[in-house]
């Protein structure tokens, strides 16, 4: 039961997770290289005499404002810099597979049930893909069906047309009928 509730999974469920991961991954190693820098200025002499340290405390004082304006200010840039770049990435992994299916399934709207969709296993939408694939696959194979049974009803006619023993030949005709309807009754018109 659950593998086929993973079948019908047309999202994975783990990729709002991992992008949220990823994000705060960003923010959590902006945080960091801001926490370095700190530290990196604290490690600074105050200055020699009282009056003079006090002098350079309130210095320090407004450096430490601007500084950490500019050091907030570019590690939030930095970081949705970051978040943009991954955020591209992963509707690449989806808009572009959707944009693929939507064209196949057109196609298959048109009636060209021969092809299939090639998509990357890491694409988010894989296996609404396979699914696609499969009933493709299934539309092919009746229809290549219910052709051969044409074509052998066909002739069937025509030997009908010819001979004098026409039971046998309606028989046969009947039983192809209901082959027909067989591949056909899988559907619901």
């Amino acid at each position: 039961m659950v593998n086929d509730a993973r079948s019908y999974q047309v999202i994975d469920k783990s990729y709002m997770r991992m992008m949220v991961i990823k994000c705060a991954l960003i923010f959590i190693a902006g945080l960091l290289v801001t926490a370095g820098i700190f530290l990196l200025m604290m490690g600074q002499p105050i200055g020699p005499t009282y009056g003079e340290g006090f002098r350079m405390l309130a210095q320090l004082n407004r450096d430490i404002f601007y500084k950490s304006l500019i050091i907030y200010g570019s590690t939030v840039l930095v970081a949705l810099g970051c978040i943009a770049v991954s955020a591209m990435l992963y509707s690449h992994r989806v808009a572009g597979p959707v944009y693929r299916l939507r064209l196949f399934a057109g196609r298959i709207g048109k009636g060209e049930v021969s092809g299939q969709v090639a998509l990357r296993q890491t694409d988010v939408v894989h296996p609404l893909a396979v699914e696609m694939n499969r009933m493709n696959n299934n539309f092919y194979r009746t229809l290549t069906g219910i052709m051969r049974e044409i074509e052998a009803l066909e002739k069937q006619a025509e030997l009908l047309e010819k001979k004098p023993d026409q039971r046998a030949a309606l028989d046969e005709i009947r039983e192809g009928a209901s082959r027909i309807s067989t591949l056909i009754g899988r559907y619901r018109l």
